[in-house]
């Protein structure tokens, strides 16, 4: 009689609805509710709000783990809650700003409007993907998004020392998760695996993950409940952080806001950055054996009685697969050496995954080693790359003091920069040419590029001449063809005390 007591009580308490595990779809209408309730979304259209912000540079600074540059925003913004709308007003500054970058955006389904400077124009898609990532950030477009992608409840976890549900589902290839707070009901992280192969600075990281942790919950009328900070995160590190000082929740959608002028011209196609164009044709022959090739990125090679060393791998995969191609076709008779990738910012290493698969050494500080072999193991399984079928190990030859590559005409002299700027750099100087690649420290700015940007950079290049008593009489750079060194101590007489 005992046992069948136990067994009635066991069944009973497995049915009851006060200790049943919730399914996945019950949290979400749960969190729905704590948001403010289902039948008040239903009526709301749109989102207002004002916000400042900050985003760091994690591409370009001048450590990979920071501190970060930092661009600084005030944005005004009107997003779709159940259509994929999005307005977006953006004033900027940042470092190289003084006066305050405004620019306008607007999404509608899958065409896009810009506007800067007084001019509309497509959008361009380098644009328009950032923005339609940001735009699945909305924390009700995630919980309605989940409620019709067969969501699933996962294992519970501890966030920020708080139980928290989980709750995963996917959109194609990537999943998503939300992390509801136990206590309140209300979503306070998600993390959202994104891939964006057509943007240049995202695509050699492949698939990677977005983290937003939602905060600040704040009650308006209707009994609504929305996060007025939001602090993204990117690769494991800082990235985004917004402040909502204004905002609010209207029924009507505003039809004129969201408008496409019908004579727009199309938007150019998305294109991935892996096949952004090399073009040899423009090679420079910086001095004998010495060999640039300008674009947005430059890049070189040098040639070795032994082999070829290439200077940078640049930008992503598959523009390294076209500048392999053309020297392998240009010197058939001689092997890929050696690259040097001369810094750590993403558009020096981007393309270095090739050279990793092919087992060519790459040269680097001694800083950069972490940053590279991070990358040689990004998941680029949804735009594979050579290395992506077999993920090799970079041959890293870190770079703390001065190495040589001997040769009887061209000899590489590989030297630190250890500088502020140019602290996880390094120079190559040719001692038989008396030139220098300046990494990224020699630049030239101004509408018409006649002036030199950033005299700190130039007096870190000066400091290393001096310090190693170089002879120097041509410099070039991955943003700079060959100029005269004088050129550049010109200009530094007017910092010179």
């Amino acid at each position: 009689m005992k046992k069948v007591l136990l067994l009635i009580i066991s069944v009973f308490i497995s049915f009851s609805p006060m200790v049943r595990a919730q399914s996945a779809t019950e949290i979400l209408f749960s969190t729905l509710e704590a948001m403010g309730g289902q039948d008040t979304w239903k009526n709301i259209s749109q989102v207002t709000m004002n916000y400042a912000g900050h985003q760091y540079w994690l591409e370009q600074s001048e450590n990979p783990d920071g501190p970060y540059l930092v661009s600084y925003l005030v944005s005004k913004e009107v997003h779709g809650v159940w259509k994929p709308l999005l307005y977006k007003k953006d004033s900027t500054r940042h470092f190289q700003v003084k006066r305050p970058s405004v620019t306008e955006n607007m999404i509608n389904g899958d065409d896009g409007l810009m506007s800067f400077r007084g001019r509309s124009f497509p959008m361009p898609y380098q644009i328009k993907d950032p923005l339609l990532q940001w735009m699945k950030l909305a924390p009700e477009r995630l919980i309605l998004t989940a409620r019709i992608n067969d969501a699933k409840r996962q294992k519970d976890v501890t966030v920020d020392g708080t139980p928290h549900q989980v709750i995963s589902f996917d959109e194609g290839p990537l999943e998503r998760r939300l992390y509801i707070n136990k206590n309140t009901g209300l979503l306070s992280k998600a993390d959202l695996e994104t891939h964006q192969p057509n943007n240049l600075f995202d695509n050699p990281w492949g698939k990677y993950t977005i983290t937003v942790k939602y905060n600040l919950q704040w009650l308006h009328t209707g009994g609504i409940r929305y996060p007025a900070q939001w602090d993204v995160y990117k690769l494991g590190k800082p990235y985004q952080s917004i402040t909502i000082f204004d905002i609010s929740f209207q029924s009507e959608l505003d039809e004129a806001l969201f408008k496409i002028p019908e004579d727009l011209p199309p938007a150019r196609v998305a294109v991935s950055a892996d096949k952004t164009p090399l073009n040899p044709e423009g090679m420079v022959e910086v001095a004998p054996n010495i060999y640039t090739i300008p674009g947005s990125w430059h890049l070189g090679h040098v040639v070795q009685a032994d082999g070829i060393v290439v200077i940078e791998g640049a930008i992503t995969s598959g523009y390294s697969q076209q500048h392999l191609e053309f020297l392998r076709k240009r010197y058939p008779d001689k092997p890929i050496k050696a690259v040097m990738a001369t810094s750590d910012a993403w558009p020096h290493i981007g393309g270095i995954r090739e050279y990793v698969a092919h087992e060519i050494p790459v040269y680097t500080h001694q800083l950069n080693q972490k940053i590279i072999s991070d990358l040689a193991q990004a998941d680029r399984s949804l735009n594979p790359d050579t290395q992506a079928s077999s993920l090799r190990q970079p041959n890293l030859n870190l770079i703390a003091n001065k190495q040589v590559l001997s040769d009887p005409e061209t000899p590489i002299e590989i030297y630190p920069v250890n500088g502020e700027a140019g602290e996880r750099m390094i120079a190559l100087y040719f001692p038989r040419q008396k030139a220098l690649y300046a990494s990224d420290l020699i630049q030239m700015t101004g509408r018409n590029r006649d002036r030199f940007f950033a005299p700190q950079y130039l007096s870190e290049v000066k400091a290393l001449i001096d310090r190693h008593g170089l002879k120097v009489e041509t410099v070039f750079a991955m943003h700079l063809s060959p100029i005269p060194w004088s050129r550049v101590t010109e200009a530094l007489k007017a910092y010179q005390k």
